[in-house]
């Protein structure tokens, strides 16, 4: 409701509107964006993300830290209905930036190591900079102001820091962490459930 919210108000003539998003965007660092992203599906906006094992997702941010999203379910990026008949609302639009961010919310439900060092306010701005460096390649359309901080807006809303602060752990292969303090904890993928015979459908995108 607040992306929707901002998205209509943020569409009315205002330059006040364009310098604020526009700012933003300025603000923002870009990073280096590469590997495979392989999705799954799996049912109605619900996917599996499948980390590549030659050639793995990976987004390293300008103080260098490394964001590697593991096996995990997914729905790319959360756009209410209504928005996306709009261009560039999609829930696969900028499918990286909503990948990386969907892990850093399984990194703090999961308790993976490494969780502590983000929070809220640190994942919607890793995701404002996934989607910066993949709007600076022209292959991907270029620059968007508008989605770029009302996407960013959107994930700092009170709806998303109540999932940060109350979402549980689910993963796609009974994955669990083991019991003990959190900075000894693992995160360990059980076992594949064995094949069923019928082969889910998959998108691929390289960087």
């Amino acid at each position: 409701m607040k992306l929707a919210a901002f998205v209509l108000v943020a569409l009315l003539p205002s330059s006040c509107t364009d310098l604020l998003y526009g700012r933003h965007y300025d603000q923002t660092d870009t990073g280096e964006l590469k590997g495979r992203l392989v999705v799954e599906w799996v049912d109605q906006d619900k996917f599996i993300f499948l980390p590549d094992q030659q050639n793995p997702l990976k987004f390293t941010r300008k103080n260098k830290d490394v964001i590697e999203p593991q096996r995990m379910f997914t729905d790319g990026g959360s756009i209410p209905a209504p928005l996306r008949a709009i261009k560039s609302y999609s829930p696969w639009g900028y499918a990286p930036a909503f990948i990386v961010h969907d892990w850093l919310f399984v990194m703090k439900h999961c308790k993976v190591p490494g969780y502590e060092k983000y929070d809220l306010e640190k994942a919607a701005t890793i995701m404002s900079e996934v989607m910066k460096t993949v709007m600076e390649n022209p292959k991907y359309g270029g620059p968007n102001k508008l989605v770029h901080y009302s996407m960013y807006e959107a994930v700092r809303s009170k709806t998303a820091s109540e999932y940060w602060d109350t979402g549980t752990c689910e993963t796609p292969d009974g994955a669990r962490t083991d019991a003990g303090p959190a900075s000894e904890r693992s995160f360990r993928p059980m076992a594949a459930p064995a094949p069923t015979g019928v082969a889910r459908p998959r998108f691929v995108i390289e960087f």
